[in-house]
């Protein structure tokens, strides 16, 4: 419900989680949030020894040191025994930067970055999802990924598919990662990484007239956020996304600008990407480009998380894929970028 959605993007923003900052008591308190509302909705606990956490160590965390973090897991079993161990995975990342790490402007350094749309967002529908899913019986099983440490590199989501894990990555039918998807307002809501698979242009076609809501196929992944984890892998992955906008990354991306009414709209498309993948029996196509014999994602990439063969050359801007032309119109500059010092800016048309 809107109710409940909005209700979690407030606990996660809460002042008290001081932005959710990886291996600090604030994300620690989210895990152990989003574990207790994976219960409530149903789930079962596919984390480590029956319980809802995944724990893994990092080596790096904003106070310089090393911390033991935890990604929560909760289970929808599968109706049918052969596909028993071929899930469909729902990722969404539940840190963000605290008081401003790994990546802030200096002028924010110390101030909480609460992150309501990237990714306090993401989480609300994923738990809400689980809730609307629980009585549908699907045929695969499908599993709630909440991840910690995108933020620093995709930490969470590179953990869950290197294993051990309660499912083997190579086995996953398909993942969809919700990342920062509370602010639709009269926009589209962008699907990325259609490109992976055959099927996802039609699933996403077929989502958006089932639901009403206009969606954009966007066939490139992007390096931005933990669906690329899975592309990696060689899983078909995509990402759902409602834009950047001028608060990201920064102490402004608070709850009040969340479009509520937007994210029950998210929600509706991302059950009928899941119930459909959950329902399919017959195996997809993968259609990932390879870059020295192994999967890659794209390498047009956005500000945020770094892939696991680092950055490459960028000019510094990302595009607004809902822009039909001519040119390319940019959303966000990254700072420092070699954008930024030619003096563009959001809005501009290149």
């Amino acid at each position: 419900s809107q109710a409940r959605l909005g209700a979690h993007v407030a606990a996660l923003t809460a002042p008290a989680l001081e932005g959710r900052g990886l291996g600090t008591p604030g994300e620690k308190a989210a895990a152990e949030y989003v574990a207790a509302e994976m219960k409530a909705a149903g789930l079962s606990p596919a984390g480590d020894a029956g319980a809802f956490l995944q724990r893994f160590r990092v080596e790096k965390t904003a106070a310089g040191t090393p911390a033991d973090v935890a990604n929560v897991v909760g289970l929808l079993p599968g109706s049918d025994p052969s596909l028993k161990d071929r899930p469909v995975v729902v990722v969404a990342h539940l840190d963000h930067l605290g008081h401003g790490w790994p990546d802030v402007r200096k002028e924010f350094q110390g101030q909480v970055h609460s992150g309501a749309d990237d990714n306090a967002s993401g989480v609300a529908v994923l738990l809400e999802l689980a809730r609307a899913m629980k009585d549908e019986k699907a045929k695969r099983p499908v599993v709630f990924l909440a991840v910690t440490g995108e933020e620093a590199g995709r930490l969470g989501s590179k953990r869950w598919v290197a294993g051990p894990s309660a499912f083997e990555a190579s086995k996953t039918f398909a993942a969809v990662n919700l990342d920062t998807v509370g602010r639709l307002g009269a926009g589209k809501l962008q699907v990325l990484g259609t490109g992976t698979a055959a099927e996802w242009i039609h699933a996403v076609r077929g989502a958006s007239w089932v639901t009403g809501v206009e969606t954009k196929a966007v066939p490139e992944t992007l390096e931005s956020s933990d669906h690329v984890s899975f592309v990696e892998a060689g899983i078909p992955a995509v990402q759902l996304f409602t834009g950047a906008h001028a608060d990201y990354h920064r102490p402004s991306d608070t709850a009040e600008k969340i479009d509520v009414p937007g994210l029950a709209k998210v929600a509706a498309v991302a059950k009928e990407l899941v119930s459909w993948l959950a329902g399919r029996e017959q195996p997809r196509s993968v259609s990932i480009p390879k870059r020295d014999g192994a999967p890659a994602a794209s390498a047009t990439a956005p500000p945020g998380g770094a892939s696991s063969q680092g950055r490459r050359v960028s000019f510094g801007t990302m595009p607004d894929f809902a822009f039909e032309g001519p040119g390319v119109k940019v959303v966000a500059v990254v700072p420092g970028s070699p954008a930024e010092k030619a003096g563009v800016k959001p809005g501009d048309v290149v």
